[in-house]
């Protein structure tokens, strides 16, 4: 166990280390980027987010979330680099750091949000940040804080109900974890809940039942992987890249360089 926790300890000094030369000759690509993030790490990482976005502004230009999806879909291919932001799981770093900075460069954010960790009691939050997502001491955003961010002009999107890893073959559970998280939401933010994410993000993660039942009930279907095609599963699920506000900006300028397929 320590031997292997060493060796994953060295294979991700050495991908950094890696990233930090290809990033420092790497250039934004003309394309439509949406990055995906979770969390801030320390105090330190708003004021690293919003460096980031600042020196990030010199190369690349931040769209609207909605915007890029109608832009992917309509299969466009800008002529400059376009970089729009999600964010999964529903911490109140959402509330209090990405949607303030994301506004003050003009542009919004969608948050995709699990009901059950927003109306969690203390048991629910602490199992799902220590066991669940692996990110523990964190606090989820209540319906206040979504119904808020909505207002200002933020998407609420949804992300199953309890992060809920949805290549089960079990169709009554999924549906339960996809189709009334939608619900809740909309009943909520009294706005339509047109997006959807499903947890961990790899494709091995989902399955054509769960891609299915998410495609009748929501626009639009979001992976986190295969970042270089806008689409997988055939067409039907929008793919992200994922990155940290606290990542070195090199590592971010090394995943924006890839030229994007169709």
């Amino acid at each position: 166990m320590m031997k292997n926790r060493k060796l994953f300890v060295l294979r991700t000094w050495l991908r950094a280390r890696v990233l930090d030369v290809l990033g420092g000759f790497s250039a934004p690509q003309p394309g439509i980027h949406i990055l995906n993030g979770h969390r801030i790490e320390k105090s330190g990482d708003a004021d690293a987010f919003r460096k980031m976005l600042t020196e990030l502004s010199k190369t690349v230009t931040f769209i609207r979330i909605e915007d890029a999806v109608r832009m992917i879909i309509e299969r466009q291919c800008p002529s400059k680099p376009l970089v729009a932001f999600t964010f999964d799981d529903g911490f109140m770093d959402d509330y209090d750091v990405f949607a303030p900075i994301l506004e003050e460069f003009g542009t919004n954010g969608l948050f995709f949000i699990n009901p059950n960790y927003v109306e969690g009691n203390e048991e629910y939050i602490q199992n799902f940040d220590d066991n669940i997502v692996m990110t523990p001491d964190k606090r989820p955003m209540r319906w206040n804080h979504i119904c808020e961010l909505s207002k200002r002009g933020h998407i609420i999107g949804a992300h199953t109900m309890d992060h809920y890893m949805v290549n089960t073959d079990n169709k009554q559970i999924l549906e339960y974890q996809i189709n009334t998280c939608k619900e809740l939401i909309e009943n909520h933010t009294g706005v339509p809940c047109d997006y959807f994410a499903f947890p961990y993000g790899k494709l091995t993660q989902a399955n054509d039942l769960s891609i299915s039942i998410a495609c009748q009930k929501y626009k639009y279907v979001f992976s986190q992987s295969d970042y270089k095609h806008y689409y997988s599963f055939g067409g039907k699920v929008i793919n992200r890249r994922h990155f940290e506000p606290f990542w070195p900006i090199a590592h971010v300028k090394y995943f924006l360089s890839c030229k994007k397929t169709y």
